[in-house]
């Protein structure tokens, strides 16, 4: 696609390959989706952008600085409706994702890449180490996510890689593929009696009360009347793991109020693919059948209190889990 096409799309719908141009390229195509005159930006402003970009600097904020200088700038963006669940932003890496940005500058792939993984800049140390073994071609660029990523949880965060590539067991000379076990969380999956792959978010145990995800961000568990008081929002998010290929039930066994709706979303790659979704209105006990793919990676079940009674919000979770179906595995 050409710069002079650009202008022709949506800012929503400009392509993914832009954000793999070169500096120069990339603040040209976005100066001109935002009809930038010469005037508007001027030499000097476009090589003060282009060399931020060969710096190390995140992408989308040269976007917002073109945005600004354009006469639409001023314009607020249409913000995101207020929840009660909030999380920090997510330091899980897809290896092509990191891999492609700065094709051409091996500095500013580091500094992106420890932003995003280790939320910091590399030392100087890690800067020149990581980048003298890709000057000389003795590791690669998917190595060093992983390395990063190891890097990330040395240092106490949760961290992991995926690739959308084929899933291998092994190298030669049985080298394991990622000896950090940086790729899966360590917990959270379990197999049923018959040997399904299971994994429980939220279920009740009677008389006991309820057992709860490792890998869950959830609402604070608020016992009332024998279920949970409840407020508007994200009521609980997770895993955000990758899942073996095939067909996953998910199986909702839950009480509410007639009036009360609760929205439940299934979406893989950090949120960009949804995978299945709907609206519940009242109490439900049912399953749903989600078709995970190889690419599908880091799947979230999600589920979103949308509205409630005027009296105080209230749920009963007895059951929500993912099972992966034994019919999905023969067809697989």
């Amino acid at each position: 696609m050409t710069i002079a096409e650009l202008h022709k799309i949506p800012l929503q719908a400009v392509p993914k390959d832009v954000f793999s141009l070169s500096g120069e390229a990339f603040v040209d195509a976005w100066a001109t989706a935002f009809n930038l005159s010469a005037d508007e930006l001027n030499d000097e402003e476009r090589q003060n952008l282009v060399k931020a970009i060969r710096n190390g600097t995140n992408r989308l904020k040269i976007i917002d600085a073109l945005r600004a200088i354009s006469s639409d700038g001023g314009e607020k963006p249409v913000d995101y409706e207020a929840q009660v669940l909030r999380r920090t932003p997510d330091q899980y890496a897809i290896i092509e994702s990191f891999t492609r940005f700065a094709p051409d500058n091996n500095v500013a792939f580091l500094r992106y890449t420890f932003d995003k993984i280790c939320g910091r800049d590399p030392t100087e140390k890690e800067r020149l180490t990581m980048e003298f073994d890709l000057r000389r071609n003795v590791t690669t660029r998917e190595d060093i996510v992983k390395r990063v990523v190891s890097i990330a949880r040395r240092d106490g965060q949760i961290s992991l890689w995926d690739t959308l590539e084929q899933p291998v067991t092994q190298h030669s000379g049985n080298k394991p593929v990622d000896p950090s076990s940086a790729r899966t969380l360590p917990a959270g999956l379990s197999y049923d009696i018959d040997g399904n792959q299971t994994l429980i978010f939220v279920r009740e145990v009677p008389g006991e009360g309820w057992m709860i995800g490792p890998d869950l961000l959830h609402q604070p568990v608020n016992v009332v009347d024998g279920g949970w008081s409840v407020s508007p929002g994200w009521l609980i998010t997770g895993p955000k793991r990758s899942l073996e290929a095939g067909t996953w039930m998910v199986r909702l066994d839950l009480v509410q109020d007639p009036a009360a709706r609760i929205a439940v979303q299934v979406s893989a790659n950090s949120g960009l693919d949804t995978l299945q979704e709907l609206i519940i209105a009242g109490s439900f006990v049912g399953s749903l059948c989600v078709n995970i793919r190889n690419e599908h990676r880091f799947v979230e079940l999600r589920l979103k209190i949308l509205e409630t009674p005027d009296t105080t919000p209230w749920i009963k979770l007895r059951d929500v889990s993912m099972i992966r179906s034994k019919q999905g595995l023969e067809n697989s």
